[in-house]
């Protein structure tokens, strides 16, 4: 099974806009900082607005924008907009089999508690903290070009 890299790329999206924040980012843009298509943006921006965690303007001087404010965005946040189904699949049932056909109620518990450890620590995260550690990392590197390059 891969795992989805939705809730990264979202992530990425984020830190880029809070970044750029003066500015309307267009999904060229994003995708050519993600080094993926603009599609694959554009869906992506479609689950972040559900979420309201960013805003758009249309036409042709719009783009994207954080619609909160970065502190105001957890990981967590993230993670619920990018999260396509539960966390740990679940597989076929074969009815047949008293194992099969009792599984989902046997890790029910055990599953719902990893999610709420992860949501424990993914809520304490926001854009504006990995924001700041980035500029620290880049001002550590002695990085002289842009962020966002």
């Amino acid at each position: 099974m891969k795992a989805s890299t939705n809730y990264s790329k979202a992530t990425h999206i984020c830190i880029y806009l809070n970044i750029k924040e003066k500015e309307l980012i267009n999904s060229a843009e994003l995708a050519e900082s993600i080094k993926t298509n603009p599609v694959v943006i554009r869906r992506l921006i479609g689950l972040l607005k559900s979420h309201e965690i960013i805003a758009s303007i249309s036409g042709a001087n719009g783009g994207f924008y954080l619609k909160r404010e970065p502190e105001n965005i957890s990981l967590w946040d993230i993670y619920l907009a990018t999260r396509e189904e539960d966390f740990f699949k679940r597989p076929k049932v074969n009815p047949a089999c008293l194992i099969s056909s009792n599984l989902e109620i046997l890790l029910h518990d055990s599953s719902l508690a990893a999610e709420l450890s992860m949501k424990n620590e993914l809520e304490t995260i926001t854009i504006k903290d990995l924001s700041l550690n980035l500029m620290h990392i880049v001002e550590e590197q002695g990085v002289d070009e842009e962020v966002t390059n």
